[in-house]
Protein backbone atom coordinates (compact mmCIF):
# COMPACT_ATOMS: atom_id res chain seq x y z
CA UNK A 1 0.00 0.00 0.00
CA UNK A 2 2.71 2.65 0.87
CA UNK A 3 4.47 1.88 -2.38
CA UNK A 4 1.15 2.37 -4.28
CA UNK A 5 0.95 6.04 -2.31
CA UNK A 6 4.29 6.80 -3.06
CA UNK A 7 3.95 5.77 -6.62
CA UNK A 8 0.36 7.82 -6.99
CA UNK A 9 2.46 11.01 -5.25
CA UNK A 10 4.93 10.80 -7.62
CA UNK A 11 3.32 10.91 -10.65
CA UNK A 12 0.63 13.64 -9.62
CA UNK A 13 4.33 15.50 -9.02
CA UNK A 14 4.98 14.79 -12.88
CA UNK A 15 1.52 15.29 -14.67
CA UNK A 16 1.90 18.67 -16.97
CA UNK A 17 -0.21 21.44 -16.17
CA UNK A 18 -1.96 21.51 -19.17
CA UNK A 19 -3.62 24.83 -21.54
CA UNK A 20 -7.35 22.96 -20.61
CA UNK A 21 -6.51 23.42 -16.66
CA UNK A 22 -8.81 26.57 -16.09
CA UNK A 23 -11.86 24.63 -18.10
CA UNK A 24 -15.07 24.15 -16.53
CA UNK A 25 -16.35 20.52 -16.48
CA UNK A 26 -19.06 17.98 -15.47
CA UNK A 27 -18.01 15.06 -13.71
CA UNK A 28 -20.65 12.57 -13.36
CA UNK A 29 -20.63 9.69 -10.19
CA UNK A 30 -22.24 6.28 -10.31
CA UNK A 31 -23.07 4.50 -7.57
CA UNK A 32 -21.98 0.92 -9.18
CA UNK A 33 -22.29 -0.77 -5.51
CA UNK A 34 -24.81 -3.79 -5.64
CA UNK A 35 -27.00 -3.04 -2.47
CA UNK A 36 -25.06 0.68 -0.59
CA UNK A 37 -25.74 4.16 -0.39
CA UNK A 38 -23.06 6.54 -0.92
CA UNK A 39 -23.52 9.92 1.21
CA UNK A 40 -22.55 13.10 0.00
CA UNK A 41 -19.50 13.01 -2.21
CA UNK A 42 -16.71 15.67 -1.68
CA UNK A 43 -14.35 16.79 -5.07
CA UNK A 44 -10.92 18.70 -4.75
CA UNK A 45 -7.71 19.78 -6.40
CA UNK A 46 -5.47 16.65 -5.63
CA UNK A 47 -2.78 19.35 -4.15
CA UNK A 48 -5.46 19.34 -1.35
CA UNK A 49 -4.92 16.05 -0.13
CA UNK A 50 -2.70 16.99 2.43
CA UNK A 51 -6.45 17.71 4.68
CA UNK A 52 -7.57 14.05 3.60
CA UNK A 53 -4.40 11.79 4.05
CA UNK A 54 -2.55 11.77 7.19
CA UNK A 55 0.56 8.78 6.35
CA UNK A 56 -1.38 5.87 5.74
CA UNK A 57 -4.75 6.79 7.64
CA UNK A 58 -6.73 10.00 7.11
CA UNK A 59 -7.07 13.27 8.67
CA UNK A 60 -9.26 13.89 11.26
CA UNK A 61 -11.40 15.61 8.99
CA UNK A 62 -11.61 13.03 6.27
CA UNK A 63 -12.14 10.79 9.31
CA UNK A 64 -15.56 12.54 9.80
CA UNK A 65 -16.90 12.70 6.62
CA UNK A 66 -15.77 8.68 6.52
CA UNK A 67 -17.44 7.61 9.71
CA UNK A 68 -20.29 10.82 9.61
CA UNK A 69 -20.97 11.05 5.72
CA UNK A 70 -20.93 14.89 6.61
CA UNK A 71 -18.34 16.64 4.74
CA UNK A 72 -18.94 19.90 5.89
CA UNK A 73 -15.64 19.74 7.98
CA UNK A 74 -13.06 18.64 5.58
CA UNK A 75 -14.81 21.03 2.96
CA UNK A 76 -14.04 23.86 5.45
CA UNK A 77 -10.49 22.62 6.08
CA UNK A 78 -9.93 22.65 1.81
CA UNK A 79 -11.72 25.89 1.50
CA UNK A 80 -13.41 27.34 -1.64
CA UNK A 81 -11.61 24.97 -3.63
CA UNK A 82 -14.04 21.88 -2.27
CA UNK A 83 -16.89 21.42 -3.78
CA UNK A 84 -19.73 18.76 -2.87
CA UNK A 85 -22.36 17.32 -4.33
CA UNK A 86 -25.04 14.75 -2.85
CA UNK A 87 -27.76 12.05 -3.80
CA UNK A 88 -31.86 12.35 -2.82
CA UNK A 89 -32.00 8.82 -1.89
CA UNK A 90 -32.38 7.12 1.55
CA UNK A 91 -33.03 9.02 4.94
CA UNK A 92 -31.61 11.91 5.39
CA UNK A 93 -32.65 12.30 1.60
CA UNK A 94 -28.22 13.16 0.74
CA UNK A 95 -27.82 9.57 -0.10
CA UNK A 96 -26.96 8.44 -3.91
CA UNK A 97 -28.67 4.71 -4.62
CA UNK A 98 -27.20 2.00 -6.11
CA UNK A 99 -27.43 2.18 -10.28
CA UNK A 100 -28.17 6.24 -9.46
CA UNK A 101 -25.96 9.22 -10.45
CA UNK A 102 -25.39 12.83 -9.70
CA UNK A 103 -23.99 15.42 -11.33
CA UNK A 104 -21.44 18.55 -10.04
CA UNK A 105 -19.77 21.24 -11.61
CA UNK A 106 -15.98 21.49 -11.65
CA UNK A 107 -13.44 24.16 -12.36
CA UNK A 108 -10.40 22.98 -13.70
CA UNK A 109 -8.45 26.03 -11.53
CA UNK A 110 -4.55 25.58 -11.36
CA UNK A 111 -4.76 21.87 -11.57
CA UNK A 112 -5.82 18.92 -13.58
CA UNK A 113 -5.92 16.66 -11.23
CA UNK A 114 -9.21 15.97 -8.85
CA UNK A 115 -9.42 14.17 -5.52
CA UNK A 116 -12.91 12.45 -4.88
CA UNK A 117 -13.86 11.17 -2.01
CA UNK A 118 -17.07 10.06 -0.38
CA UNK A 119 -18.34 7.51 2.68
CA UNK A 120 -20.24 4.36 2.00
CA UNK A 121 -23.30 4.27 3.84
CA UNK A 122 -22.20 2.26 6.63
CA UNK A 123 -25.76 -0.19 6.37
CA UNK A 124 -22.94 -3.13 6.22
CA UNK A 125 -19.64 -1.74 7.74
CA UNK A 126 -19.13 1.25 9.10
CA UNK A 127 -15.89 2.71 8.25
CA UNK A 128 -15.42 2.50 4.38
CA UNK A 129 -15.35 5.20 1.87
CA UNK A 130 -14.91 5.58 -2.14
CA UNK A 131 -12.00 7.76 -3.48
CA UNK A 132 -9.96 8.04 -6.37
CA UNK A 133 -8.01 10.70 -8.12
CA UNK A 134 -9.64 12.03 -12.17
CA UNK A 135 -7.66 13.83 -14.45
CA UNK A 136 -9.65 16.66 -15.82
CA UNK A 137 -9.45 17.33 -19.88
CA UNK A 138 -7.13 14.48 -20.86
CA UNK A 139 -10.78 12.54 -22.04
CA UNK A 140 -14.02 11.32 -21.59
CA UNK A 141 -13.48 7.89 -20.65
CA UNK A 142 -15.08 6.55 -17.69
CA UNK A 143 -12.78 5.63 -14.76
CA UNK A 144 -13.79 3.84 -11.26
CA UNK A 145 -13.30 5.04 -7.78
CA UNK A 146 -12.11 2.57 -5.34
CA UNK A 147 -13.24 1.20 -1.93
CA UNK A 148 -11.34 1.44 1.08
CA UNK A 149 -11.86 1.07 4.91
CA UNK A 150 -10.26 3.09 7.39
CA UNK A 151 -9.83 0.29 10.63
CA UNK A 152 -11.22 3.09 12.71
CA UNK A 153 -13.74 -0.33 13.83
CA UNK A 154 -10.80 -2.46 13.99
CA UNK A 155 -8.70 -0.29 15.77
CA UNK A 156 -6.01 -0.97 13.30
CA UNK A 157 -6.74 3.02 12.04
CA UNK A 158 -4.68 2.35 8.44
CA UNK A 159 -6.30 2.25 4.93
CA UNK A 160 -6.79 -0.62 3.33
CA UNK A 161 -7.97 -1.62 0.01
CA UNK A 162 -11.30 -3.48 -0.30
CA UNK A 163 -12.61 -3.74 -4.10
CA UNK A 164 -11.96 -1.76 -7.07
CA UNK A 165 -14.41 -0.16 -8.97
CA UNK A 166 -17.71 0.76 -6.74
CA UNK A 167 -17.99 4.10 -8.20
CA UNK A 168 -18.23 5.06 -11.69
CA UNK A 169 -17.21 8.21 -12.48
CA UNK A 170 -17.03 10.15 -16.02
CA UNK A 171 -15.69 13.63 -17.09
CA UNK A 172 -17.25 15.86 -19.92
Amino acid sequence: MRTLILFLSAMMRITPITSFARDDYTITITNQMKDELLAPVLIAPVRKDKHIFDGLYVTKAAEHQILTGDPAMLKEKIGRKAMVGHGSDGPPGVLLAPGKSIKIKVSGGKSNVVRVIAMVAPTKVPDNYVSGLIVLGMDSRPTTLDRYDIGHDEGRKTTELVSAGAVLVTVN
